[in-house]
């Protein structure tokens, strides 16, 4: 069934061309998603989602109808005239890059509602807090990709770890800050003009983050 599409509040995600890097899109769990095709397409349209190297086909746009491949028992997913993918109460679970026939459309990133996000320039210094019952053991532990977060000359942590600093922040420590395993900040790193100090320094950065992979 084809979803009216000023008939609910929609997020829409902007489409790019073919030389412009994947557009990334961070919404908040159960809002309203609709992702367009990069282009404009002619017959069927398959639906897809990667994470984590794994594809998973969703849908397949035939003429008036959805094929879904997936089970789909909520009715979340379905398309709309144009064949853009309509994603209804976007859970966490959602998360990935979707592909519209084995092309990436749209990065998109889920994550909890009221999770506290930061916006920050590049070059500069930031400052994570735990909120509310996050953070209750005696030393927190904080993680982003899976990956524990581990002090040095950029990175430093409060006693007992309820703050995390970052000096020099990059476009690469954009993402979801997990404090004892609870998403604690989602942060995202803009790029801004910088001295030619600080362009040293953002190299350093960037190369003890690819020595620390």
């Amino acid at each position: 069934m084809k979803v009216n599409i000023y008939s609910c509040l929609v997020v829409f995600v902007l489409g790019c061309n073919v030389t412009a890097a994947v557009k990334h899109e961070v919404v908040e769990e159960k809002q309203l998603v609709t992702l367009p095709c990069p282009h404009s397409v002619e017959g069927d349209v398959t639906w897809s989602r990667e994470t984590n190297g794994h594809r998973v086909d969703i849908l397949t746009v035939e003429g008036d109808r959805d094929k879904k491949h997936i089970p789909d028992p909520g009715r979340r997913y379905s398309s709309l005239a144009d064949k853009s993918l309509h994603i209804f109460k976007v859970t966490v679970s959602d998360s990935g890059t979707y592909l519209c026939n084995n092309e990436a459309a749209v990065e998109l990133t889920v994550i909890p509602s009221e999770t506290t996000r930061l916006i920050a320039p590049k070059s500069t210094t930031v400052t994570l807090n735990c909120s509310g019952d996050v953070g209750g053991s005696a030393v927190t532990t904080w993680s982003k990709d899976g990956r524990e977060i581990q002090q040095d000359e950029y990175v430093y942590v409060s006693p007992g770890g309820k703050m995390l600093t970052i000096t020099y922040v990059q476009p690469g420590d954009s993402g979801l800050y997990y404090c004892d395993g609870k998403p604690a900040v989602y942060l995202t790193v803009m790029e801004a003009e910088t001295s030619d100090r600080a362009r040293q320094k953002q190299k350093r950065r960037a190369t003890q983050r690819e020595n620390d992979v």
